[in-house]
């Protein structure tokens, strides 16, 4: 402030009065804030004015941070200290992405509809970065300001950027078309000193309003990972001859993997894990989504196939182009001893005997990307006493370390072959120990495991 102050004082100083009277009486055409830079023209009246008006709009939009309201500032202001006819306030940093925000009258009132104004003076303002004005004398000057300025019969037109730092945030633009009203190089001057205030009030108001906007999607997201996390089901307990363990972890608040364990008819377990696309809330919402359906599918229809066909055309009918999840989804009968398995697109299901550790084949693609697929069921795979089953994402084999070498599937399943004699709970922790060690204890994707053991 400081600073701003000894430049305005400087040129006062600079400038001499009779230069900056004979510019006022230069006649038609246009003048640029260099033409002459000051608003204090040694008449103590006009000055006095003049600073008043500056530390008047300096009080009022400092004493705001309410983006609306320093907006709504800034056309008040613009309009009180030129007198002009109508104000225009546009907010973009480039020609091209200028938005009329504000347009008023000097009544006050909101000028509703498309409004027209000078685009060859606002360009002129952005390319120079200072404030400009025109003086319009005939058509032939009317027209070289463009078709607005000569079809609206204006006067008068000036404007001037709004710039906070370096960085250009908008235009404040206004106009008349009166004949007695021609816009000086004082005026000029003045609106140039307190868009220059304005610009760091705008800039100050958006930064807060941000701020508040973070603040509320930061409570929107942790209200979020609340309702994912009661979401989440709970690992069976009571499943006479299985055992099972499940670890989680979201990469951000929340997470696109997801997981079930539905009761089947006849006894048994159906097991789902899935992952959509991405990570974060959105991803959530699909996979509850998907998780919630898969449910219903299940509890009333037998077969997998269809199971996951029709949650297939209802993804391809709801999600957005370029997102998709991957499903795999297993009926495991321990009475029976076997399990069968639909793999859209999912890292594979890893099957566990002994020494042998083997992947069981996926059975089709992803989910929500092409309508009309059949998805076919695998296979019946048989099950002895102490096999497990390793359901993970992708999040497991593809997680990194510092060096940027990623945990891979030979890994794993060696990892998994030493913990073969491990309970369901035992496996897990010791491929997640293998994980932690590898990465460094940074996940930079969601993860999800589950392990079933037969008792």
């Amino acid at each position: 402030m400081k600073r701003f102050w000894n430049r305005i004082w400087q040129r006062s100083e600079q400038t001499p009065p009779e230069g900056r009277a004979r510019s006022d009486k230069g006649g038609g055409g246009d003048h640029r804030l260099g033409d002459s830079s000051t608003f204090l023209t040694g008449e103590a009246r006009a000055d006095q004015r003049s600073l008043r008006i500056l530390l008047d709009t300096i009080a009022a939009v400092s004493a705001n941070i309410d983006l609306d309201t320093v907006l709504k500032l800034v056309v008040d202001r613009s309009l009180e200290v030129t007198q002009a006819e109508r104000a225009i306030l546009l907010l973009g940093d480039t020609e091209a992405k200028l938005e009329i925000r504000i347009a008023q009258d000097r009544d006050g009132k909101a000028m509703p509809g498309e409004q027209q104004w000078s685009r060859t003076l606002v360009r002129r303002c952005l390319d120079d970065r200072e404030a400009v004005r025109s003086v319009v004398n005939s058509d032939r000057e009317a027209l070289e300001l463009g078709q607005s300025v000569y079809d609206l019969k204006l006067r008068a037109v000036m404007c001037a950027p709004l710039i906070a730092g370096q960085r250009i945030v908008g235009v404040i633009y206004v106009d008349s078309r009166a004949a007695r009203r021609e816009f000086s190089d004082r005026d000029l001057a003045l609106f140039s000193a307190i868009s220059a205030q304005l610009a760091v009030s705008l800039e100050n108001a958006r930064l807060h309003a941000d701020s508040l906007e973070k603040v509320r999607l930061q409570k929107d997201v942790e209200i979020a990972q609340r309702i994912q996390q009661h979401l989440m089901p709970h690992v069976p307990q009571d499943c006479d001859g299985l055992d099972f363990a499940l670890r989680y972890g979201a990469a951000s608040k929340a997470s696109g993997d997801s997981y079930d364990f539905v009761p089947v008819a006849g006894g048994g377990m159906a097991v789902m894990i899935g992952d959509v696309t991405g990570h974060g809330i959105g991803a959530a919402l699909l996979g509850h989504a998907a998780q919630a359906a898969l449910r219903s599918y299940l509890e009333l229809v037998d077969d997998l196939s269809e199971v996951v066909t029709r949650l297939n055309q209802r993804l391809v009918a709801a999600v957005e182009t370029g997102n998709f999840m991957s499903l795999l989804v297993a009926r495991i009968d321990p009475r029976a001893g076997t399990v069968r398995f639909v793999n859209g697109g999912h890292p594979c299901l890893i099957h566990c005997r002994g020494n042998a550790v083997t992947p069981l084949e996926k059975t089709g693609m992803v989910l929500g990307v092409v309508g009309g697929q059949q998805y076919a069921v695998s296979p019946e795979v048989s099950l002895q006493k102490g096999d497990l089953l390793f359901f993970h994402t992708d999040g497991v084999d593809e997680a990194m370390s510092p060096t940027r070498a990623t945990f891979g599937e030979a890994r794993l399943h060696e990892v998994i072959r030493s913990l073969r004699d491990e309970s369901a709970e035992g496996v897990l922790a010791g491929v997640e120990q293998a994980l932690r060690r590898h990465t460094g204890g940074v996940f930079g994707d969601d993860y999800t495991m589950i392990a079933v053991k037969l008792v």
